[in-house]
C-alpha cells in the first residue's frame, strides 16, 4: 500500500476492505491495519442511506498503513447505520492508536477516544 494516509471501509459487493488514497481506490485487501486512525461517518450520508435505502459509502477509516498482530487487550469497532458513528462498548469514537480490519469482516480497536475526551485532555482534532 502507498505512503501516507490511507482511507479504509468495507466494500460489501466484494467482501473486503477497500483502500482509497486521496479520494482514488488503489486496492481491495483481505486484511489491513491502520495507525493514527481518524474515524469519519457523515450523518447526511447516513440519513439518506436511511432514507433512500441505497448503499453507500459514507463511513471510514483514515489513517498510516501499519503491520502488526492484533493484540489481545483490542475491543470489537462496530458501526451500525441505525445509530450515528463508530462505537466500541456503546461508546462513539472518533480517534484511535491502531485499528486492525480482518479478513471476516470485523475491526478492533486499540486506545480509542471520543470527542468529548479529546476536548478535555487538549488532543488536536
Amino acid at each position: 500500500m502507498p505512503p501516507g494516509r490511507s482511507d479504509v471501509y468495507r466494500n460489501l459487493t466484494r467482501g473486503a476492505w477497500s483502500v482509497r488514497v486521496g479520494g482514488r481506490v488503489v486496492g481491495h485487501v483481505p486484511a489491513i491495519v491502520l495507525a493514527d486512525v481518524v474515524l469519519r461517518a457523515s450523518e447526511a450520508g447516513r440519513q439518506r442511506c436511511l432514507r433512500t435505502g441505497a448503499r453507500d459509502v459514507h463511513a471510514w477509516a483514515s489513517g498510516k498503513v501499519a503491520k502488526g498482530a492484533r493484540p489481545p487487550s483490542a475491543t470489537r469497532l462496530r458501526y451500525r447505520i441505525e445509530c450515528p458513528g463508530f462505537r466500541t462498548n456503546g461508546l462513539c469514537v472518533t480517534r484511535a492508536a491502531a485499528v486492525w480490519f480482518e479478513a471476516d469482516g470485523s475491526a478492533w480497536i486499540e486506545g480509542g477516544w471520543d470527542a468529548e475526551s479529546l476536548d478535555r485532555v487538549g488532543y488536536p482534532r
